[in-house]
């Protein structure tokens, strides 16, 4: 019954972006419902949020691919409920577990859902809305969905102890390099999007905002709050400058 549970709530997970990105991948909801699932609603939200915290930056920004959350918030709660560990083990677990449910997504995002979705391109050469729509909700399903889902009801299967052995079978070296490449993906995302939007007109504003954070010790959400004033003041004179724009055009056109 723990098996089926686990992969009705894989599929509802990984299922988030039907509805536009509803935030259902995140560990504080996933190891909630696992709580709930499980009996034990209390240790699923402490060790969700933990595990939250731990991979709240696991963020896909640019073209970085970020962690698995999903994988990691599930099994990181279902293994620490029923062996009645403490927050700390489902991290423990969590992180590892997600590292590896990004290869497998990866693989789903590369290979399953490009061979799926080929039969789209026949579809569009004969206009065929219906069937290009349709297949595309294939793809999603059996090409992401039910893999992903399946990888993590595996994975609980087997049990906490096989996974570890399985992570531990990962050379050192790898893992000491996926934990790095988890850390730097989202400075690599955010200088690929910078690499988008970035100006000379905007550079002030990004120096601005690193003095602040990395030197004044300023928190995000302060940072964030700065950034939504000066937006608001730039609004504000672009309004005025277009009145008084508007005011001069009009005067001119009376004097004729």
């Amino acid at each position: 019954m723990d098996i089926l549970l686990i992969f009705l709530i894989s599929c509802f997970s990984y299922s988030n972006w039907f509805l536009g990105k509803s935030m259902l991948d995140r560990p504080l909801i996933t190891g909630t419902i696992v709580g709930l699932a499980f009996g034990d609603l209390a240790s699923g939200c402490i060790i969700g949020a933990t595990i939250e915290l731990a991979l709240m930056g696991a963020q896909g920004i640019g073209a970085a691919a970020p962690p698995d959350v999903i994988s990691g918030g599930i099994l990181g709660t279902a293994f620490a409920i029923i062996s009645h560990s403490d927050a700390g083990a489902g991290v423990a677990l969590a992180i590892p577990i997600s590292m590896l449910g990004m290869v497998i997504r990866n693989f789903c995002y590369i290979v399953l859902i490009p061979l799926i979705n080929r039969a789209a391109d026949g579809y569009a050469e004969r206009g065929d809305v219906d069937g290009v729509c349709r297949t595309h909700l294939i793809s999603s399903f059996f090409g992401f969905i039910i893999p992903q889902a399946l990888y993590v009801t595996a994975a609980y299967a087997l049990g906490a102890p096989v996974m570890e052995g399985v992570l531990a079978a990962i050379p050192e070296f790898v893992q000491h390099g996926l934990t790095v490449a988890a850390g730097i993906l989202p400075a690599l995302g955010f200088v690929i999007l910078l690499r988008t939007i970035m100006d000379r007109k905007l550079l002030p504003y990004l120096i601005f905002g690193f003095v602040l954070s990395a030197y004044l010790g300023l928190p995000i959400l302060g940072v964030s709050l700065i950034a939504a004033g000066i937006v608001l003041l730039m609004v504000f004179k672009d309004r005025e400058s277009a009145v008084a724009a508007t005011a001069s055009v009009e005067g001119d056109d009376d004097e004729f």
